[in-house]
C-alpha cells in the first residue's frame, strides 16, 4: 500500500463534466456489480470526491454514463494499488475524458509491472486479473484481527492491529511510539513492507467502507513521513558519496514509498537527492543536469506511456547514469535511445534499495579505477 497525505478539499466537479442523460446510463447497483466495487463505496466517492454520476434521469435519479464509469475504474485501480482515495481523485480531475482513457489503455497493456510482487502490490490490494476492475479484497477489521497462517497473531500482525487501532483513536503520539518502535526492531525494508504497507492498507479500506474518517488516514501518513524523514536526518553524518537522485514521474502525486526508500538509503550509507511530488520533467532534467549523478530512481503508481517526455528529456544526459524505475504505473517496454543512459526495473523495496546500491556503488569504483588510469597511461 503506497499512501500519501496531501491534505486538501473534495474536488468539486468541473464543468465538462456535467453532462446531458445519454442513450446508455447506469444505477450506482449495476456499475458496483460491474466494476466488482461495493455500492457503499462508489456513493462515499461521489459524496467525498466528486467521482460520481454526472447525469439524471426525467425522474431526476442520477446515473452513471460511460464516462463517469471509466473515471470511476480509473479510481478503483489506483485506489486498488494503495493510492489514497483524495489523491486519487484529484489526479483524475486534472484529466478530461481522453487522458482517463489512455491511463485505462496504459493500465492494460502495461499489466506485468501492474501485478509485482508482496512489497510492491500487497495481496491484500492486489487487482484480479480482469480488466473490468478489482475485485473487493479480504481483509481483517478492527473487530476481527489477522492471524497468522498458523491460526496464532505473529508480532508483526500485532503491530499492525496495534497501528490501525491507535490511528483510529486519533492518538498521534502513541502512534508516532509504535511506527518508531517497528523502525527500531526492524530494518527499513523489513517494517515498510511488512508492517507499514499492511497497516496503511487496512486503514484505508476501513475508510473507504466508511468505518473511520478521512482524518484517520490523514494522520497515519503523515506521522509516517514525518518518522521515516527522522530515519534520514539521524543517519546524515554517516551518508557518503554521491547522492542518488529519488523522483516521481511527472504529475505522480504519490511520494510515500520515496520517503521509505530515502530512509533505506540512509542506513546503507548512501547519500540521497529527495525532489519532492509532482515534479515537472522540464526540471527534473534541470537538476539532474547540473548535479550529474550516477543513480537516478524514478517512481511510478499511475499507469504512464511507453514514449513520454521524460525519456526525450534524457537525451541530452552525456554521463554515464543508471536509471532504475519501481511502481506499479510503468509499462513493459520502456522507450529510451541514448548511450549514456543505462535502465533497469525493481519490483519491491528490498530490491530497489539493493540495486540502488550497487549502481552507486560499482560506479563509484569504476570512476575512482577511471581516475587512476587515466594519469599512468598518458
Amino acid at each position: 500500500m503506497w499512501l500519501m497525505s496531501d491534505e486538501e478539499p473534495a474536488p468539486q466537479r468541473s464543468p465538462r463534466r456535467r453532462a446531458a442523460l445519454p442513450e446508455l446510463a447506469w444505477p450506482v447497483g449495476a456499475v458496483a456489480e460491474r466494476l466488482g466495487v461495493s455500492a457503499s463505496t462508489l456513493r462515499s466517492w461521489d459524496r467525498r470526491h466528486g467521482i460520481g454520476p454526472t447525469s439524471r434521469t426525467d425522474g431526476r435519479h442520477r446515473r452513471y454514463s460511460e464516462s463517469d464509469i471509466r473515471r470511476v475504474m480509473l479510481m478503483a485501480r489506483l485506489t486498488a494499488h494503495g493510492i489514497p482515495a483524495q489523491a486519487a481523485a484529484l489526479a483524475l480531475d486534472e484529466m478530461d475524458d481522453d487522458a482517463v482513457a489512455q491511463r485505462l489503455q496504459g493500465s492494460v497493456t502495461g499489466s506485468g509491472p501492474l501485478r509485482n510482487d508482496a512489497e510492491t502490490v500487497p495481496p491484500s490490494v492486489a487487482p484480479a486479473d480482469s480488466t473490468e476492475g478489482p475485485t473487493r479484497p479480504t481483509r481483517p477489521t478492527r473487530a476481527q484481527p489477522a492471524t497468522s497462517a498458523a491460526g496464532s497473531t505473529s508480532p508483526g500482525v500485532r503491530m499492525i492491529d496495534s497501528i490501525v487501532s491507535t490511528a483510529t483513536a486519533l492518538d498521534g503520539q502513541g502512534l508516532s511510539t509504535l511506527y518508531r518502535q517497528s523502525l527500531r526492531q526492524h530494518s527499513v525494508a523489513e517494517a515498510w513492507s511488512e508492517i507499514f504497507v499492511p497497516a496503511l492498507s487496512r486503514i484505508g479500506e476501513l475508510w473507504a467502507d466508511g468505518g473511520v474518517g478521512i482524518e484517520v488516514e490523514h494522520l497515519a501518513s503523515e506521522l509516517l513521513q514525518s518518522e521515516l524523514r527522522g530515519v534520514s536526518r539521524a543517519q546524515r553524518l554517516r551518508v557518503v558519496g554521491p547522492p542518488v537522485v529519488l523522483a516521481n514521474a511527472d504529475n505522480e502525486l504519490h511520494h510515500l514509498p520515496l520517503l521509505a526508500l530515502e530512509a533505506g538509503l540512509a542506513g546503507q550509507s548512501v547519500a540521497t537527492l529527495f525532489l519532492g511530488p509532482r515534479l515537472p520533467t522540464e526540471s527534473l532534467i534541470d537538476a539532474l543536469v547540473q548535479t550529474r549523478p550516477r543513480v537516478l530512481f524514478l517512481w511510478a503508481s499511475l499507469a504512464r506511456r511507453h514514449r513520454e517526455p521524460l525519456w526525450d528529456g534524457l537525451q541530452t544526459v552525456d554521463w554515464p547514469l543508471a536509471v532504475v524505475i519501481g511502481g506499479p504505473g510503468w509499462p513493459e517496454h520502456v522507450d529510451h535511445r541514448n548511450p549514456h543512459v543505462t535502465l533497469s526495473r525493481v519490483a519491491d523495496f528490498a530490491s530497489a534499495v539493493r540495486v540502488l546500491v550497487a549502481a552507486n556503488g560499482a560506479d563509484a569504483t569504476d570512476a575512482a579505477v577511471s581516475d587512476r588510469s587515466g594519469p599512468e597511461g598518458s
